[in-house]
């Protein structure tokens, strides 16, 4: 199957066609089969149009995982529009960035999760939504923002009822053809969707991704995991991250079945896998190390798991997955939110250490190029230098910026993406780490500058150095170096409550350490490297910082 030329409208039409009554999705004791899920999707997409959601409208989706998120996740590109998945540990200043710069015209959001109001939230940056004209929010902080739709049974008066606007499209079925005329003028090469990425710059881009591109390379990794119709997929990573509103596609389009839990526990992970004989899932380094310390796989009957991947996982741990948890079949990949999420990836039966120590071959259609990290010359196999990616699985750009959109996508349209790598002599990829300036707590691709920049706003703090230290649960968490302002003082519990109540939380610093002076080269700049060094060495002879915060 071909699905260059295709969009997300055919996409949901051919799988429901072809897997009609198969659980699609299931959460808790709720459940949608492939049918149900492309009749909501669709009821949903007339529901937005009658609001006036038009073709290449942003309409951001800010809720906890679960089946409206799907239903969301499918009928906003119907319309033409662009899906803005929303983080759900953004806080106030994480909000405000991401729903200002996308141009939102639409807000869809559930009440909070948990104990987190997401209404308390949005409050920071518009004081007054509970007054907000339900048929047109009118807000300084959002000039663009017309429409909230909140989930749930009971909602504010200034929002309108996702449910009842759903249901409304549902009754214009066959009285109102505006939903083809919609999903006629919507084009393969279209946004789809915007994905917020942390990078090299001080606040996070939106990396632009197609319809026909996403499902193309979704497609594909069906191939490398061997996926079919029986296969069965515990997600958990959240829906928002490109892993997550990727898998959606590959796991539809195979006609498998996805089970969501909405917050990640060990027990819970394990006894979800014996109960729903899960075939697949994503690790990252937390889940491995929480199992390894409870023991729970000792508990549980893992046996039906075949098949997986995870980032960031070291050579060690993914062993101990293939040989201890069974997943005999695991896929190591690599890609960026730039890159519709995969850009290489391992074959299921692959040799072990192959599939152990790369992350496979690019993708069909994809090229990849190492490159001299000074000088940009092309590099041989075996030669370590910056990752760079070609092809049609490449973003159209970073939402409204021109500037770092042509800084990452050179004149031949080669993605510099600022990893280190090397290739072996068959054309695999060896991924080496990070050259920017950035941290992945938990999983999550942070840019130091960005915590730095938000740490500065703190009254008090004259600079701000991050860097990332070691973690056995998180892989690598943030550490911070802050020099106050002269004559000032800062308190770090109170810097850290600043960080916990408007950034995600695995953004918040878990040390700070004072300084009055910065190790500098010759040229001024701050020798990052000698920090971190200095920060391990504190954290090794239990010389800790100041303040520590947990996770």
């Amino acid at each position: 199957m071909q699905w260059h030329d295709k969009t997300f409208a055919q996409a949901l039409d051919w799988a429901a066609g072809a897997h009609g009554d198969r659980v699609a999705a299931k959460v808790g004791g709720a459940a949608l089969t492939y049918t149900q899920l492309a009749e909501r999707a669709r009821d949903l997409a007339r529901g937005l149009l009658s609001l006036g959601i038009a073709k290449d409208d942003k309409v951001a989706l800010w809720m906890p995982d679960g089946l409206d998120w799907l239903v969301a996740r499918w009928a906003v590109p119907l319309t033409g529009a662009v899906l803005v998945p929303i983080n759900t540990r953004f806080r106030n200043a994480d909000l405000r960035y991401a729903l200002g710069q996308s141009d939102s015209v639409a807000l869809i959001l559930a009440p909070g999760f948990r104990s987190v109001s997401y209404f308390d939230i949005l409050e920071h940056s518009v004081p007054d939504w509970r007054a907000q004209p339900r048929d047109g929010w009118r807000t300084d902080a959002f000039p663009q923002l017309r429409t909230v739709l909140c989930a749930g049974d009971e909602v504010p008066g200034s929002t309108l009822s996702l449910s009842a606007v759903e249901a409304e499209g549902a009754a214009l079925r066959r009285a109102d053809d505006a939903l083809d005329r919609a999903i006629a003028a919507v084009s393969a090469d279209d946004v789809a969707q915007i994905l917020y990425t942390s990078g090299t710059t001080s606040f996070p881009k939106g990396a632009m991704v197609a319809h026909g591109p996403l499902l193309q390379n979704n497609w594909h990794a069906i191939e490398r995991y061997a996926f079919t119709a029986e296969d069965r997929y515990l997600l958990t990573v959240p829906l928002f991250s490109a892993t997550g509103t990727s898998v959606t596609l590959t796991l539809f389009l195979a006609g498998a079945t996805l089970v969501v839990q909405d917050h990640y526990e060990v027990e819970e992970f394990c006894r979800t896998i014996e109960r729903e004989r899960i075939t697949a899932s994503f690790f990252v380094e937390p889940i491995v190390q929480d199992i390894k310390a409870t023991r729970a796989h000792e508990r549980y009957d893992l046996s039906s798991l075949r098949t997986g991947s995870g980032v960031p996982l070291g050579p060690q741990s993914i062993r101990w997955v293939i040989e201890t948890l069974g997943v005999s079949q695991w896929v190591s990949v690599y890609g960026l939110s730039e890159t519709s999420n995969a850009a290489t990836r391992n074959r299921w039966d692959d040799p072990v250490e192959t599939r152990v120590a790369t992350v496979g071959p690019p993708s069909p259609g994809v090229r990849l190029r190492i490159v001299d990290i000074d000088d940009g010359s092309p590099l041989p196999p075996g030669k370590p230098g910056e990752i760079l990616i070609k092809g049609y699985t490449v973003t159209k750009g970073y939402y409204r910026k021109p500037e770092e959109t042509a800084k990452a996508i050179d004149s031949e349209g080669w993605l510099h993406t600022g990893d280190l790598g090397e290739l072996t002599g068959d054309g695999r990829l060896v991924f080496r780490g990070r050259i920017k300036e950035m941290i992945k707590p938990g999983g999550h691709n942070v840019a130091a500058l960005e915590i730095e920049e938000f740490l500065k706003t703190f009254p008090g703090v004259r600079e701000a150095v991050i860097v990332g230290v070691p973690d056995t649960r998180f892989g690598e968490v943030p550490y911070a170096f802050v020099e106050p302002e002269p004559g000032e003082t800062v308190e770090a519990s109170a810097l850290l409550r600043f960080c916990k109540d408007n950034i995600a939380g695995y953004k918040v610093p878990r040390h700070v350490a004072f300084v009055d002076a910065w190790p500098r080269t010759s040229t001024g700049k701050t020798q990052r490297l000698a920090l971190r060094e200095r920060a391990v060495a504190a954290l090794a002879s239990e010389v800790v910082a100041p303040e520590t915060i947990d996770g």
